[in-house]
Protein backbone atom coordinates (compact mmCIF):
# COMPACT_ATOMS: atom_id res chain seq x y z
CA UNK A 1 0.00 0.00 0.00
CA UNK A 2 3.11 2.16 0.79
CA UNK A 3 4.46 1.90 -2.42
CA UNK A 4 1.40 2.57 -4.17
CA UNK A 5 1.00 6.29 -2.47
CA UNK A 6 4.77 6.91 -3.04
CA UNK A 7 4.52 5.78 -6.69
CA UNK A 8 1.30 8.04 -7.27
CA UNK A 9 2.73 10.97 -5.58
CA UNK A 10 6.19 10.39 -8.23
CA UNK A 11 3.38 9.96 -11.10
CA UNK A 12 1.47 13.48 -9.33
CA UNK A 13 5.10 15.09 -9.84
CA UNK A 14 6.78 14.31 -13.25
CA UNK A 15 3.01 14.91 -14.39
CA UNK A 16 2.68 18.29 -12.48
CA UNK A 17 6.96 19.06 -13.80
CA UNK A 18 6.19 18.00 -17.28
CA UNK A 19 3.17 20.50 -17.56
CA UNK A 20 4.61 22.91 -15.83
CA UNK A 21 7.66 23.19 -17.96
CA UNK A 22 4.97 23.00 -21.08
CA UNK A 23 3.33 26.10 -20.16
CA UNK A 24 6.40 27.75 -19.47
CA UNK A 25 7.73 27.00 -23.16
CA UNK A 26 4.66 28.20 -24.83
CA UNK A 27 4.76 31.42 -22.24
CA UNK A 28 8.27 31.78 -23.21
CA UNK A 29 7.54 31.44 -27.25
CA UNK A 30 4.81 33.85 -26.95
CA UNK A 31 7.07 36.41 -25.03
CA UNK A 32 10.08 35.93 -27.89
CA UNK A 33 7.61 36.17 -30.72
CA UNK A 34 5.90 39.41 -29.17
CA UNK A 35 9.32 40.77 -28.64
CA UNK A 36 10.70 40.53 -32.22
CA UNK A 37 8.95 43.95 -33.50
CA UNK A 38 8.29 44.25 -37.58
CA UNK A 39 7.65 47.85 -38.51
CA UNK A 40 7.95 49.36 -41.78
CA UNK A 41 7.06 52.80 -43.47
CA UNK A 42 3.50 52.07 -43.50
CA UNK A 43 3.49 51.52 -39.90
CA UNK A 44 3.27 54.91 -38.98
CA UNK A 45 0.38 55.86 -42.06
CA UNK A 46 -2.36 58.62 -41.14
CA UNK A 47 -3.20 61.20 -39.06
CA UNK A 48 -1.09 62.09 -35.97
CA UNK A 49 -1.42 64.90 -33.55
CA UNK A 50 1.93 66.55 -32.29
CA UNK A 51 3.52 67.74 -29.15
CA UNK A 52 6.84 68.97 -28.36
CA UNK A 53 8.06 70.60 -25.72
CA UNK A 54 11.76 72.27 -24.69
CA UNK A 55 14.35 74.51 -25.75
CA UNK A 56 16.29 75.15 -28.54
CA UNK A 57 19.25 77.57 -28.35
CA UNK A 58 18.81 77.85 -24.96
CA UNK A 59 15.13 79.50 -26.06
CA UNK A 60 12.01 77.34 -24.45
CA UNK A 61 9.46 76.22 -27.17
CA UNK A 62 6.54 74.33 -27.42
CA UNK A 63 4.89 72.96 -30.78
CA UNK A 64 1.48 71.55 -31.19
CA UNK A 65 -0.45 70.17 -34.52
CA UNK A 66 -1.65 67.51 -36.84
CA UNK A 67 0.45 65.65 -40.04
CA UNK A 68 -1.00 63.16 -41.96
CA UNK A 69 1.81 59.81 -42.71
CA UNK A 70 1.77 58.90 -46.36
CA UNK A 71 2.77 55.00 -45.57
CA UNK A 72 5.40 56.00 -48.03
CA UNK A 73 8.03 57.58 -46.26
CA UNK A 74 6.62 61.64 -46.70
CA UNK A 75 4.25 63.57 -44.52
CA UNK A 76 2.20 66.84 -44.22
CA UNK A 77 0.40 68.99 -41.71
CA UNK A 78 -0.19 71.76 -39.47
CA UNK A 79 1.75 73.19 -36.16
CA UNK A 80 1.26 76.36 -34.09
CA UNK A 81 4.79 77.01 -32.14
CA UNK A 82 5.27 79.20 -29.38
CA UNK A 83 9.32 80.00 -28.82
CA UNK A 84 9.74 81.98 -26.08
CA UNK A 85 6.35 82.95 -25.83
CA UNK A 86 6.04 84.68 -29.36
CA UNK A 87 3.48 82.35 -31.24
CA UNK A 88 3.98 81.40 -34.59
CA UNK A 89 0.41 79.85 -35.78
CA UNK A 90 -0.58 78.03 -39.07
CA UNK A 91 2.43 76.75 -39.77
CA UNK A 92 2.97 74.41 -42.61
CA UNK A 93 5.32 71.58 -42.32
CA UNK A 94 6.41 68.51 -44.03
CA UNK A 95 8.84 66.02 -44.24
CA UNK A 96 9.97 62.57 -45.00
CA UNK A 97 10.62 59.60 -42.45
CA UNK A 98 11.98 56.29 -42.55
CA UNK A 99 11.41 53.48 -40.08
CA UNK A 100 13.53 50.54 -39.91
CA UNK A 101 12.26 46.86 -39.03
CA UNK A 102 13.25 47.59 -34.93
CA UNK A 103 10.49 49.90 -35.19
CA UNK A 104 13.02 52.97 -34.24
CA UNK A 105 12.36 56.03 -36.66
CA UNK A 106 13.93 58.61 -38.14
CA UNK A 107 12.62 61.62 -39.25
CA UNK A 108 13.29 65.08 -41.42
CA UNK A 109 10.58 67.54 -40.37
CA UNK A 110 10.89 71.00 -42.53
CA UNK A 111 9.30 74.49 -43.42
CA UNK A 112 8.05 75.98 -40.19
CA UNK A 113 11.30 77.82 -38.96
CA UNK A 114 13.65 75.49 -41.11
CA UNK A 115 14.99 71.80 -40.59
CA UNK A 116 14.49 69.81 -37.48
CA UNK A 117 16.45 65.89 -37.03
CA UNK A 118 14.15 63.80 -35.19
CA UNK A 119 14.61 60.21 -33.96
CA UNK A 120 12.59 57.76 -31.78
CA UNK A 121 10.49 54.45 -31.47
CA UNK A 122 7.27 53.40 -32.66
CA UNK A 123 5.19 51.98 -29.66
CA UNK A 124 1.36 50.27 -29.33
CA UNK A 125 1.91 48.96 -32.91
CA UNK A 126 1.64 52.42 -34.89
CA UNK A 127 -0.46 54.21 -32.38
CA UNK A 128 2.04 56.38 -30.94
CA UNK A 129 5.77 57.63 -31.69
CA UNK A 130 8.02 58.45 -28.69
CA UNK A 131 10.80 61.53 -30.56
CA UNK A 132 13.57 63.61 -29.48
CA UNK A 133 14.83 66.34 -31.74
CA UNK A 134 18.88 65.42 -32.56
CA UNK A 135 19.91 69.23 -33.91
CA UNK A 136 22.97 70.57 -32.21
CA UNK A 137 21.34 73.06 -29.37
CA UNK A 138 18.16 71.31 -28.92
CA UNK A 139 16.64 69.81 -25.44
CA UNK A 140 13.11 69.24 -27.40
CA UNK A 141 11.21 65.76 -27.19
CA UNK A 142 7.81 65.07 -28.22
CA UNK A 143 5.24 62.68 -28.66
CA UNK A 144 3.09 61.71 -32.08
CA UNK A 145 -0.57 60.14 -31.57
CA UNK A 146 -2.64 58.48 -34.00
CA UNK A 147 -5.72 60.59 -34.11
CA UNK A 148 -8.04 57.53 -35.37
Amino acid sequence: MMNFKIQGFFTTLIIGTVSALTISDAISQKVNAQATPSCNNATIKGSYGTKFTGTFAATPIAVVGLVQFDGNGNFQGIDALSSDGAVSPNRIVSGTYSVRQDCTVQIVFTGGNGTAFLSGAIVDGGKEIFLIQTNPGSVLTGTFKKVN
